[in-house]
């Protein structure tokens, strides 16, 4: 998507999305911020704001013919991601400690044995789906282990976000979203009488009933629909790339600075969530309107010619410069550190235990998912070469 953004230049421009969202109707008139520099301007000025209240309104002003907005909202959305403070503080602060950098680190090994797990079930197979039977259970089972969903219910809720994040008609998003709120109002008041130390115990003893809904949901989905498209993204690179893929395979060290290189060449967010301008206001010598709702171009900001250097190579240990991939200022992702250590433990299992992985299903037959928001495909099928079982006993990991 990238690419027909690029082709606006780097000025902002006016827009018609055509796909809705969940509480996004479809034909929603908007300005599409593109270059580095004004993304990063966007994100850090208070001009540019995201009540979901105040915006629904003016989602149904930019949506002629829509009917609505309010119609295909939900509780589900009222959380950190579509607020601002004081309410985004509120909401965010019982969970941050949750996810710093350093309490992620102590879940590596656990996120690693995870990973072998997810790889286990697909070992005694020639083929398997990447998206399917890989890089989704894995981060799935990462998320869910984190916030505290029981294993068992893990499959259903993935469904429910797969409609609720995608294009579907709005009575099944409906449905669906009703779904969600009646499972996670259950788990959160079982969670609530409990004495679990996970991150949904957290919520439940710190918000009210709806506002632990929605942060759970933020969170949930959120938290493993990024990483599990990193994952398949970046191995399609990397083939793209076989000398980067070669320094790889042969260095498994590089793993890190290659996931920022996936994060930043393979943005999982194509377009942010919503903003809206409060008052009138120039970015890039362009005049937005007050009312007018916002979108951030990652996927283009993070191959912004003016910040990167030759932005469409590939460079597994490309010199840093900070990409866009996790947002910025206030609304930053959250989730980044884990989002992180999970796409280091999978590409370093899979680099080990299938060295020869390689793409089978035909670049004319991907289908990648109708979403302006993530980027990722359906599936996508490899075939594993040498058998990925587990190396014995006492080898060198």
């Amino acid at each position: 998507m990238y690419r027909d953004i690029k082709q606006a230049g780097n000025k902002p421009t006016e827009i018609v999305l055509e796909t809705g969202m969940a509480y996004i109707p479809p034909n929603l008139k908007a300005w599409l911020i593109t270059s580095y520099e004004d993304v990063e301007f966007v994100l850090r000025d208070p001009r540019f704001r995201k009540s979901i209240n105040e915006a629904m309104p003016l989602f149904a002003e930019n949506a002629p013919g829509e009917g609505n907005a309010q119609a295909r909202s939900s509780l589900l959305y009222d959380n950190m991601a579509n607020n601002d403070p004081p309410k985004h503080t509120a909401l965010r602060k019982p969970v941050n400690g949750a996810f710093t950098s350093r309490a992620v680190a102590t879940k590596r090994a656990g996120v690693r044995a995870l990973a072998e797990e997810t790889l286990d079930a697909v070992a005694h197979q020639e083929s398997f789906d990447l998206v399917k039977d890989f890089a989704f259970p894995f981060s799935i089972a990462v998320i869910c282990s984190t916030l505290g969903v029981p294993e068992g219910d893990r499959g259903t809720f993935d469904s429910w976000v797969q409609t609720i994040t995608s294009d579907a008609a709005p009575d099944v998003l409906k449905r669906d979203a009703g779904l969600m709120v009646a499972y996670l109002s259950d788990l959160i008041a079982r969670k609530r009488a409990g004495d679990d130390d996970d991150v949904l115990s957290l919520l439940a003893r710190a918000l009210d009933g709806p506002e632990a809904v929605a942060q759970a949901y933020a969170l949930l989905a959120a938290g493993y629909e990024t990483t599990a498209n990193l994952i398949v993204t970046g191995f399609l690179t990397l083939e793209a790339h076989p000398e980067e893929r070669e320094k790889l395979w042969a260095d498994r060290s590089l793993v890190p600075g290659a996931v920022e290189e996936m994060l930043r060449h393979q943005s999982p967010f194509n377009l942010s969530l919503y903003r809206y301008v409060t008052e009138t206001v120039q970015v890039n010598g362009v005049e937005l309107p007050a009312g007018s709702i916002v979108f951030l171009a990652f996927a283009a900001a993070n191959r912004d010619d003016g910040h990167f250097e030759r932005p469409d190579d590939f460079t597994v240990n490309r010199s840093r410069r900070e990409h866009l991939a996790f947002g910025g200022g206030i609304h930053n992702c959250i989730g980044k550190h884990l989002a992180r250590l999970e796409a280091e433990e999978a590409f370093d299992v899979l680099i080990k235990r299938c060295p020869d992985l390689v793409s089978l299903t035909p670049a004319e037959e991907r289908e990648w998912k109708a979403s302006p928001t993530f980027r990722g495909l359906k599936s996508l099928v490899v075939g594993t070469g040498p058998s990925p079982r587990r190396p014995e006993t006492g080898a060198v990991r």
